[in-house]
């Protein structure tokens, strides 16, 4: 019996690693909105400062401002579905995420 060895040129594998890499994003549609599904954080800052973060199902950090999202749904842990747009600029607090206009937002249970 003979054996047959198959290689898979490098640059292949490179080119997988990137697809499944950029694949992991929450992806705009033509409008320049996401809708995602995740979990709303509270973040308390080094100083002190509360601030709100929406961690997508696909991993990905939002910063939510507090003014654009339902009370009901500012709680540490709560499920939703969002649609936001990703906004130029800089953000409020540190380390919490791509900051966000927030145009819809749904719990996930559907209440």
């Amino acid at each position: 019996m003979r054996r047959v060895l198959c290689s898979i040129p490098a640059g292949t594998v490179i080119v997988a690693l990137a697809v499944a890499a950029c694949s992991r994003g929450d992806s705009p549609d033509s409008k320049g909105q996401i809708t995602m599904k995740g979990t709303v954080h509270q973040v308390t800052q080094p100083d002190g400062q509360q601030c709100w973060q929406f961690q997508s199902a696909k991993g990905n950090n939002y910063e939510l401002q507090p003014a654009q999202v339902p009370h009901d749904l500012l709680v540490d842990g709560e499920q939703a579905t969002i649609v936001a747009k990703k906004r130029q600029g800089g953000t409020f607090c540190k380390n919490v995420g791509t900051l966000v206009d927030v145009i819809s937002t749904a719990p996930q249970n559907g209440a």
